[in-house]
């Protein structure tokens, strides 16, 4: 295996590592909200929706460069960049479902919004944002572990 290959690769877990991070550190608003008052409550939850509205589109940008990836390093050692893009593993499968289900958690969190605008105090949408980033952040972190297994493959 080619050290351009290896490298190539490697970019996909190195930017997911950040993206990981910044999803951990996004769930973990619920808690923190709760402590916030007034000003500081506001725009503490407009911060938390516009990076949320960030990870959706990290996280497709994320998934193409995996893809791409796939695709580089079928050309690099096959000369086929056909070869190796279909998902052939259970981590390249529970990739798209996890950018499906956090596409889910970003529109119920607009939904949020758009409810409590209309002056309801309490929302099924809101219900819905928190179960639904629940399932992102399980997801996440088995497709992370099977990632970082993976990863001893590609090296």
């Amino acid at each position: 295996m080619s050290v351009l290959r290896t490298v190539i690769m490697l970019i996909h877990p190195l930017l997911a590592v950040i993206l990981v991070t910044w999803l951990v550190r996004q769930y973990g608003w619920r808690k923190r909200g709760m402590a916030l008052r007034g000003e500081e409550r506001k725009a503490s939850l407009k911060r938390h929706q516009k990076h949320g509205e960030y990870i959706l589109w990290a996280g497709i940008a994320l998934a193409a460069i995996a893809f791409l990836a796939r695709a580089a390093s079928g050309y690099i050692e096959e000369g086929d960049v056909t070869s190796d893009l279909l998902p052939q593993s259970v981590h390249g499968y529970t990739g798209p479902i996890g950018l499906i289900l956090l596409w889910l958690v970003v529109r119920y969190g607009r939904d949020t919004v758009s409810s409590k605008e209309q002056g309801e105090k309490f929302s099924t949408q809101r219900m819905k944002h928190g179960r639904a980033a629940d399932l992102v952040m399980i997801l996440i972190m088995f497709h992370s572990f099977l990632g970082f297994i993976y990863t001893f493959q590609v090296v």
